[in-house]
């Protein structure tokens, strides 16, 4: 009777079962934050050329933003990941700078 193997395919299963599934859950919740701060750092640049398109003063402006990425916490994580998106631009209006330069030299 020790030597009968039926059924231990079936209990070595019921033991990995659980790792493989909750290991897939986590590689698809991993990449789906990947593809939220991809998202994120697409919607700050696009913000940033409508500031960009916006603009109408002869000067230099710096435009800046922040954005916080965060993954849901919970279950057997004990900190928060998270990911800051910092966007920085130079906003410059070229028609204004060049309207400058002919007023100043007339």
């Amino acid at each position: 009777m020790l030597r009968n193997k039926r059924g231990s395919e079936m209990v070595e299963a019921s033991i990995a079962w659980p790792i493989i599934a909750l290991t897939v859950a986590l590689l698809l919740r991993l990449f789906t934050f990947y593809i939220e701060i991809l998202y994120t750092g697409v919607k700050a640049h696009e913000e940033a050329l409508a500031a960009w398109d916006a603009f109408n003063k002869p000067i230099l402006q710096v435009y800046e933003s922040t954005e916080r990425v965060t993954m849901l916490t919970g279950g057997l994580l004990s900190f928060d990941p998270h990911k800051d998106i910092r966007t920085k631009a130079y906003l410059l209006n070229e028609d204004g700078f060049v309207r400058a330069r002919e007023i100043l030299h007339e």
